[in-house]
């Protein structure tokens, strides 16, 4: 009974040398990494910059902040006019209602599309998110006009409405992010509801 406890013993410790020796593998990185930062902890670091690149090795662009939208000529009070490369978007109304909940509120934009170029252009849901003013990103589109999606033909208007649904807390200070199929049109226009 002796022998196999100290056969055991002995294998334990073997093992536990085994695991002390792997935890130490990499040479001295433990001690290289500690006096090397007590060397540079009074030296001034230099910060790197550093500029992405797209995967296709240009630079991204961001979307261009239309702080002061042009009002659509002849149209109502507080309505919007962005004009855009082979496109033009008309925000004519942004209002407010409240949920059943209490906690939701929704937010209606009507709205237009019209197309300015020589070809079809596309106009679909995921084109139109809100920007909160904390940042929150809503996506979410309730009881959106259906007949507002899809093909714009050439030199003709798509009008409809998108209801989103967002908590009432975020439902002031908001933006409009559009992002269509053509990146470079890419626009965040402030909202302002009546």
């Amino acid at each position: 009974m002796m022998v196999v406890r100290r056969f055991i013993l002995s294998g334990l410790c073997i093992i536990a040398l085994l695991a002390l020796a792997a935890c130490n593998s990499g040479g001295d990185n433990g001690a290289s990494a500690q006096s090397s930062s007590s060397a540079n902890a009074g030296a001034t670091k230099t910060p790197l910059l550093v500029t992405p690149k797209s995967s296709s090795g240009k630079p991204g662009q961001g979307a261009q902040v239309i702080a002061t939208p042009s009002p659509v000529s002849g149209g109502p009070k507080g309505s919007q006019e962005v004009v855009l490369g082979d496109r033009t978007l008309i925000i004519y109304k942004v209002s407010k209602q409240k949920s059943a909940n209490a906690n939701s509120t929704f937010v209606k934009l009507d709205l237009a599309i019209m197309n300015a170029s020589e070809k079809e252009i596309q106009n679909l849901p995921a084109f139109f998110q809100l920007i909160g003013l904390e940042g929150d990103i809503f996506s979410y589109q309730y009881n959106s006009t259906d007949t507002f999606y899809g093909s714009v033909a050439v030199h003709t208007t798509a009008t409809g409405s998108i209801v989103f649904q967002l908590p009432t807390a975020a439902a002031t200070g908001l933006n409009l992010l559009y992002r269509p199929e053509v990146a470079q049109e890419t626009v965040i226009v402030p909202l302002t509801v009546t």
